[in-house]
């Protein structure tokens, strides 16, 4: 009994895993706007699924950034009453 479970942990992924891998998956595609199929992404390398997720994460954080700014000097104008 304690192989055949082994065996299983070591040929298979756990359940957590299994969602972290498709919450990215979902990721790329729903970000890349169509310039990703499920298979594409499921059947890149870990490394470069991880690369686009992480270009997607900067891409993201730079343009939240730009929509802070944008709001703030928006709110400027409004103090001064123009």
């Amino acid at each position: 009994m304690w192989i055949s479970h082994w065996l299983s942990d070591f040929f298979g992924l756990k359940l957590e895993h299994k969602k972290v891998i498709h919450q990215n998956i979902f990721t790329i595609l729903y970000h890349s706007n169509g310039g990703f199929t499920h298979s594409d992404v499921y059947n890149l390398p870990i490394y470069l699924r991880d690369f686009y997720l992480n270009e997607i994460i900067e891409v993201k954080k730079k343009e939240s950034e730009e929509m802070k700014k944008s709001q703030s000097k928006s709110e400027g104008v409004h103090r001064l009453g123009i």
